[in-house]
């Protein structure tokens, strides 16, 4: 299957979910209890959220291939950030475990907030899609040798040996992932994005035993670089 038709797939597999969700409820609509709609509206929900996601990495893929990713840097708390985009992310999973630890991070950073919460939403959507809702996250930050290192680490599937060292290449996904939705760019820019800021991805894994994603970033940061994907 070539990229083309494999965003394509991607996309489609929300969309018919989204179609066949919405074609029920008007067809049963008056036969169905307020439960009933609910729980289909949540699926509805849910399957959008899967296809704004997928639209959006492909669309920001496309723009840091095009060299049309750059940082716009401003003074920012990264703490508050870390602990929202965990809120909104655990909202999507609400009976999933989320464990968040932050310790002795300055008050302000210097980066593109909006690119940093990009890049974390991706690594966090990992470590949900990629583990059953029932096991734990565990999200820390801190401080070391002078670098802020955001760890995010599931329970997962996690990734086989022979896969481990192509998994940030755009487009491929591991052999034990192939059945889960993904186009396979999201690792590819969150690392992108790290790079702009003069920081790094590094991606520790077993399979069946989960995955642990360490998001390197300087305290400060104000000259975008240059990194081709």
């Amino acid at each position: 299957m070539d990229r083309v038709a494999l965003l394509a797939h991607q996309l489609r597999t929300p969309l018919s979910a989204i179609n066949a969700l919405a074609q029920g409820l008007i067809r049963r609509a008056d036969r169905l209890g307020t439960s009933d709609i609910q729980a289909k509206a949540e699926k509805i929900w849910r399957a959008s959220l899967r296809l704004d996601e997928l639209i959006d990495t492909i669309l920001s893929y496309t723009r840091a291939t095009a060299g049309g990713i750059v940082l716009n840097p401003g003074e920012f708390n990264l703490d508050e950030l870390i602990r929202r985009v965990c809120r909104e992310q655990g909202g999507q999973e609400p009976t999933r475990p989320f464990k968040l630890q932050i310790r002795g991070l300055p008050e302000i950073v210097i980066g593109d907030p909006i690119l940093l919460e990009q890049a974390l939403v991706i690594v966090l959507s990992n470590a949900m899609k990629y583990s059953p809702p029932d096991r734990p996250i565990d999200i820390t930050a801190r401080m070391r040798a002078g670098m802020i290192r955001i760890v995010v680490k599931d329970q997962g599937i996690g990734i086989t040996e022979r896969d481990l060292p192509f998994i940030m290449q755009p487009f491929f996904r591991g052999q034990n992932a192939k059945k889960l939705p993904g186009t396979g760019l999201g690792l590819s820019l969150a690392w992108y994005i790290l790079k702009l800021h003069g920081g790094d991805l590094e991606i520790e894994s077993q399979e069946g035993r989960g995955t642990k994603v360490t998001m390197i970033v300087p305290e400060t940061n104000t000259t975008g670089l240059s990194y081709s994907i």
